[in-house]
């Protein structure tokens, strides 16, 4: 059978035309090389040199496997290299889950940095409810997701990737889109638009205790699972809302957006399987990191603007 190192053996002859300059090369001796050349020739049923005692020359058949070893040793290269980024999580394949909210915030720009960062990793998103988005990532559906904090991280790990400000949204001429910020007790008996909690435990909780905390009920009127619908029902005049900040970004017209007083933060965070060994997490999560922190200080930049 035909080895990798016959082949070595066998280029580094054709490149040097001479045994004993080919075996000093190889760090064996000479005797060795010659039967390992009669055996390749023997396996090949062709015969690759013409030797005479003053010269070695390649047949044409020599010349020929000469021109396709190297495509060989070239191909071995590359896989050696490619199981290099594998290893390193530069190469491969990696399925993310994202809340559809984070289209107005992170999650494009992450996109854009790690494809960029690792073009040779196959990355899959696909946008998921909160509720499922941690359920994907326990059973495996997902390597990584992009989402609100689960309240059971149990086998999960987490890492904090983008925190906002909650907003206000407000439909056309209500009676708090003159001020430049809210109050919390001015919602009081205001109609709410909420995610129902089951969605996103985390975020109807926050707006609940917010109220609360100032000495407001919610009345919550709809629950609706997806922020952007909540952002165009508000604008159709069913209600007020608590969203974060970025959904200012669908720029929607019939809508205004308010600051609250001493408003809640939301955290984004990354979320994966501790025992899932996808090298592409770690690269994936790194450049998270990376744009979360581009994102916190584009957003600093434009709130001191507006001030």
């Amino acid at each position: 059978m035909i080895e990798l190192r016959h082949l070595q053996y066998f280029r580094t002859l054709a490149e040097t035309l001479h045994f004993g300059r080919a075996a000093e090369r190889l760090h064996i001796s000479q005797p060795p090389l010659s039967r390992q050349i009669a055996l390749l020739e023997e396996e090949l049923g062709v015969k690759l040199f013409d030797r005479s005692r003053r010269r070695v020359e390649l047949t044409e058949a020599g010349q020929r496997f000469y021109l396709d070893t190297g495509t060989v040793f070239a191909a071995f290269e590359q896989a050696k290299r490619n199981a290099l980024a594998a290893a390193r999580g530069a190469a491969g394949a990696l399925s993310v889950g994202f809340m559809m909210s984070t289209a107005y915030s992170i999650t494009p720009a992450i996109t854009r940095r790690y494809a960029a960062l690792f073009p040779q990793v196959n990355l899959k998103l696909t946008e998921t409810l909160p509720l499922d988005l941690a359920q994907d990532i326990t059973s495996g559906n997902k390597d990584v997701a992009i989402m609100y904090r689960p309240q059971d991280c149990t086998g999960l790990e987490t890492v904090t990737l983008y925190r906002e400000e909650m907003t206000l949204v407000l439909p056309p001429g209500h009676r708090l889109a003159e001020q430049t910020v809210v109050e919390p007790r001015e919602l009081a008996g205001e109609t709410f638009i909420i995610v129902p909690r089951r969605i996103a435990p985390a975020l109807h909780d926050m707006i609940c205790n917010y109220c609360l905390q100032h000495g407001v009920t919610p009345n919550i009127g709809l629950e609706i699972n997806m922020q952007q619908t909540i952002v165009n029902l508000v604008g159709e005049g069913l209600g007020v809302a608590m969203v974060p900040r970025s959904m200012r970004n669908m720029r929607l017209a019939s809508t205004s957006f308010r600051p609250l007083r001493e408003a809640p933060v939301i955290e984004v965070v990354a979320v994966w399987k501790a025992d899932n060994h996808n090298p592409c997490i770690a690269t994936f999560v790194e450049t998270a990191l990376q744009a979360g922190e581009q994102a916190t200080r584009e957003d600093e930049a434009q709130r001191g603007s507006e001030q």
